[in-house]
């Protein structure tokens, strides 16, 4: 049974190939349509197919520059009775004019407080009084902390003693002096005497300087005992506490400037050089707070690790809203470019793989056009490279190559969409 079944199906195959055989065409290779095609059978039997029969590809419709790379005026009709030119390829275009945008440099970072100050104590002494607590906002010559004042004030009274003592021995020895020079305008009295009560003026003079200085010290030190602020600020940690023991140099208190507020981030070494301190930025918070700032800081040396530069900006926290160490955006804005935005759908690539358009000149011609992608949005990218005026191939430019001749459509605005 299997033996009768092999037969069978080679029997079927043959006759196929014969029937194939006699009615199939061969095309030699390298020559046009109708030149060098023959049927099968006359090859062996030494027929000719004639200039007046139509080929294989004219019976079948299919356009003999169809797959070979070149650009075709037309197309041949499918009823093969004789070439017909066709219109040319259509495409539509729509006219992009070159717009001003901002050249705007990115930056991530956060908010950070303009400076922290700690409000420290000039002298020792027990803390016996806390003005301010945590969270309070206040002003230049604010009380913040008072000392226990000690023997300080013992000090400042017997430096006020020693001064009333001096001024009353200066004023003994001025007498003195003024006496004895009138005697000697009279002869009363030597002439060289006058020496003796100079240094003894002078020395009356000296003491009482020295007794003003000692009660300046004394009563400057009795000052320090009450330390006030000299910058405005919220008082934060660390904070001193009621009989804490403290030193010359230690905090009784820590202020947070907060206005102006700094924004600090960094920047990519590619584009630190077209920034400038003064230029205007942009900051969002996370909280999705928007405030206007600008570059008060661009670090002269790059980070040794991300090779990047440490920016700051600083903007106005006047009502106090923004806090410190928020995560944050900004963008700088360094300028403006011409530059068109296209869809995305516009975009191509050539040959070699470059990005780019096309686009129809006035001769209806088509031309690839490489650019530079500098910014995308969701209407599209902002491309450079273009003419101002440039008509994009934004339909069909797939089907077109470099120097072909198109029949352009130009759309308007809501046709594109």
């Amino acid at each position: 049974m299997k033996f009768i079944t092999s037969y069978g199906v080679a029997f079927v195959l043959i006759l196929l190939v014969g029937g194939w055989l006699v009615t199939g065409s061969f095309i030699q290779g390298g020559n046009g349509p109708g030149e060098g095609e023959k049927s099968i059978i006359g090859m062996f039997v030494g027929e000719e197919v004639t200039d007046n029969e139509p080929t294989a590809g004219e019976t079948s419709g299919v356009s003999p520059c169809r797959g070979t790379g070149q650009a075709c005026s037309g197309a041949i009709t499918t009823n093969g009775d004789k070439d017909k030119e066709v219109g040319l390829q259509s495409v539509r275009t729509k006219l992009f004019i070159a717009q001003n945008m901002p050249i705007e440099v990115p930056l991530r970072g956060r908010t950070k407080a303009h400076a922290i100050i700690s409000i420290s104590a000039e002298t020792s002494g027990r803390v016996e009084d806390i003005h301010v607590v945590k969270g309070q906002s206040v002003e230049v010559g604010a009380l913040i902390c008072t000392l226990d004042q000690g023997v300080r004030k013992t000090q400042v009274a017997q430096a006020q003693a020693s001064l009333l003592q001096a001024k009353a021995s200066l004023s003994q020895v001025q007498a003195d002096f003024d006496t004895n020079k009138t005697l000697r305008e009279k002869g009363l009295a030597a002439a060289n005497t006058k020496r003796s009560y100079e240094v003894q003026l002078e020395a009356a003079k000296s003491s009482l300087a020295a007794a003003q200085s000692q009660l300046d010290s004394a009563e400057l030190e009795l000052s320090r005992t009450k330390i006030y602020t000299k910058v405005s600020g919220i008082v934060q940690d660390p904070l001193a506490n009621v009989g804490d023991m403290m030193g010359a140099g230690t905090a009784c208190a820590t202020l947070v400037q907060l206005d102006p507020m700094l924004f600090v981030g960094k920047v990519a070494e590619s584009k630190v050089s077209i920034i400038k301190e003064g230029m205007s930025a942009n900051i969002t918070t996370i909280g999705s707070q928007v405030i206007n700032g600008k570059v008060s800081y661009i670090s002269p040396s790059a980070d040794e690790e991300t090779r990047s530069f440490n920016v700051e900006i600083e903007m106005d926290n006047s009502n106090g809203l923004i806090r410190s160490g928020l995560s944050a955006s900004a963008i700088i804005i360094a300028g403006e470019i011409k530059a068109q935005l296209i869809p995305q759908s516009a975009l191509t690539l050539d040959s070699d793989g470059a990005i780019g358009v096309k686009i129809v000149d006035l001769e209806k011609k088509v031309h690839f056009v490489e650019i530079t992608i500098i910014k995308d949005n969701n209407q599209g990218v902002f491309v450079l490279g273009l003419p101002e005026k440039a008509p994009i191939v934004i339909f069909g430019q797939e089907y077109v190559i470099d120097g072909q001749i198109v029949e352009p459509t130009m759309i308007k605005e809501e046709q594109a969409s």
